[in-house]
């Protein structure tokens, strides 16, 4: 609400930088399970998940990219750094892109899918790519233990806000991206969650998931 609020009130925000600086000062929406199942299984509107993902992906995608920016100078320096950069700032640039577009027309909510889907994919190799990037920086000038503490600690970090926004791009995707709303291989899943999942067996290794 206090985003919303931000928007309507505030000055134009026209450079990306700008943009950046304005998302990243508000805090990632709180999100449980549960949250989802409902949306999913009763309340599925594409406009309503519009409407949201318009405000929060450019949030989450703010907070990281100024986190991002936070790495060692010649960390930063790395091509696959600067790889995995660039695709968080054409993927900023993209749902920013929609925040004054009218949600009442349906052509806009496709195009936002289509969208979203882009993006998923474009961060596919995300993992790897960042990994491949500090391999660079070690090969190139080492790593002491307190850089290297660092660089872990921002890595955790930088991955479970990965999984956080791979998760919200998977339900829009998945509920809304297709004519088809439910997967012929898992027709109870409520888009990527299976409502019966037994987390403790899948933590003991009992069962096999496909994520």
């Amino acid at each position: 609400m206090r985003l919303l609020w931000a928007l309507m009130r505030g000055a134009p925000l026209t450079s990306t930088p700008n943009l950046v600086d304005f998302y990243s000062k508000f805090s990632p929406s709180p999100l449980s399970m549960k949250q989802f199942l409902d949306f999913g299984s009763v309340n599925a509107c594409e406009k309503t998940s519009f409407l949201f993902l318009r405000q929060e992906l450019p949030v989450r995608l703010a907070n990281i990219m100024k986190e991002i920016n936070l790495l060692p100078d010649n960390l930063l320096k790395m091509p696959s750094i600067k790889l995995v950069q660039s695709w968080y700032v054409q993927s900023f640039q993209e749902i920013v892109d929609f925040k004054d577009k009218n949600a009442e027309d349906s052509d806009t909510t496709r195009t936002f899918t289509d969208t979203v889907i882009t993006i998923r994919n474009r961060h596919n190799d995300v993992i790897p790519t960042m990994a491949q990037g500090v391999v660079e920086y070690k090969d190139s000038f080492g790593i002491d233990p307190v850089t290297s503490q660092n660089v872990q600690y921002f890595l955790d970090r930088f991955f479970m806000s990965r999984i956080s926004i791979r998760m919200l791009l998977n339900q829009h995707t998945l509920l809304f991206g297709g004519k088809v709303k439910v997967n012929p291989a898992h027709p109870k899943h409520i888009g990527s969650i299976d409502p019966a999942c037994n987390v403790v067996e899948v933590v003991k290794g009992g069962e096999r998931y496909t994520w």
